[in-house]
């Protein structure tokens, strides 16, 4: 990063960077998740969670190599540090596609745990929207409010609508292949889909590494999967780390 996105990231708590995926990564990104669809029907995204009126899936660093260029990039990867120090942990590695005229408009919410605000280490965590399609007001691009991070207050103690747009939101559009990464702290929202086409995204989700992370707040690899991996890439996924059941 340079010093304007540095002061960008601290005043405003996000970063936009353009084109980080090529054509062809999109396209191997794109058939290997649609596959996945396909072969796991309604129980898509049950490791994390079942989104109704969105396809889901979830666990990705088990379900390819080609995630691992996502989760541990290395542009991604310093902005997540400068947010919360470089003892961090990839927790969630999902997909999310909103289909065409499908979605509704999800509350305002921080992706730190259950509301967790600033504590005295700092914040606590931060996440990557890797673009696989084009985001537009359209087709419900993420709703952020700048600068959010410094409240250090969960939307819900403050909003009386969590579903009404904000004064301040802006909408954060790009292309695909570009990559929305932000403070976890900073309050967003998705919103519903009103086109004629998919609106698909990777969504990895880091945490401090002192957060707790309950089973579906993990990676969960198979032996052969894991021995493919860096060191680097083992303790990003915390996969030697005690797991938390809550």
């Amino acid at each position: 990063m340079n010093n304007r996105q540095r002061k960008q990231l601290d005043a405003q708590g996000y970063l936009i960077f353009k084109n980080l995926l090529s054509p062809s990564q999109i396209e191997t990104l794109l058939a290997r998740l649609e596959e996945l669809w396909a072969l796991e029907g309604d129980k898509a995204g049950e490791e994390n969670y079942i989104e109704p009126g969105v396809r889901r899936l979830a666990n990705l660093a088990n379900k390819g190599d080609i995630f691992r260029e996502v989760y541990a990039h290395p542009q991604v990867l310093e902005v997540v540090e400068a947010v919360m120090g470089p003892d961090i942990r990839a927790s969630m590695v999902n997909a999310r596609d909103v289909p065409p005229h499908t979605g509704v408009r999800m509350p305002f919410h921080m992706d730190s745990d259950k509301g967790r605000v600033r504590d005295e280490k700092g914040y606590s965590a931060a996440t990557a929207i890797w673009m696989l399609d084009e985001f537009t007001v359209e087709n419900g691009a993420t709703a952020f409010v700048p600068g959010s991070h410094l409240l250090d207050k969960s939307p819900k103690h403050v909003l009386a609508d969590l579903n009404a747009s904000h004064p301040d939101e802006i909408i954060i559009e790009g292309q695909a292949g570009d990559v929305f990464v932000f403070n976890g702290h900073c309050w967003h929202a998705g919103r519903p889909n009103q086109t004629n086409s998919h609106r698909r995204g990777l969504l990895v989700h880091y945490l401090r590494a002192d957060v707790p992370r309950p089973e579906n707040r993990r990676q969960h690899l198979d032996a052969e999967n894991a021995a493919a991996l860096s060191a680097q890439e083992r303790i990003l996924l915390g996969l030697d780390d005690e797991p938390v059941k809550i």
